[in-house]
């Protein structure tokens, strides 16, 4: 939701040696049969880390790693909006 690099200090930073993304956009690619694909991209320092999709369950929308747990708030966020 920004960039907190520098500004948070749970934020993961460079001096453990791993590079990693500050900022995370996410949009509903389509919804069908309970299950929401998202897709995601990840920046760093204003550009593209990467990008891919998830699909997750609209019931349960939570996950193990970080990021499928940022979609999976989103998700909720989004169906709290738009259902």
């Amino acid at each position: 939701m920004g960039y907190a690099r520098g500004q948070c200090a749970r934020f993961l930073s460079n001096s453990a040696g791993i590079e990693a993304p500050d900022a995370v956009r996410f949009g509903i690619v389509k919804r069908q049969d309970g299950v929401a694909t998202i897709r995601y991209v990840r920046e760093r320092d204003h550009h593209p880390f990467d990008d891919g999709t998830l699909e997750i369950q609209e019931s349960a929308p939570s996950g193990e790693t970080i990021l499928a747990r940022q979609a999976g708030a989103f998700l909720a966020s989004y169906l709290r909006r738009n259902v």
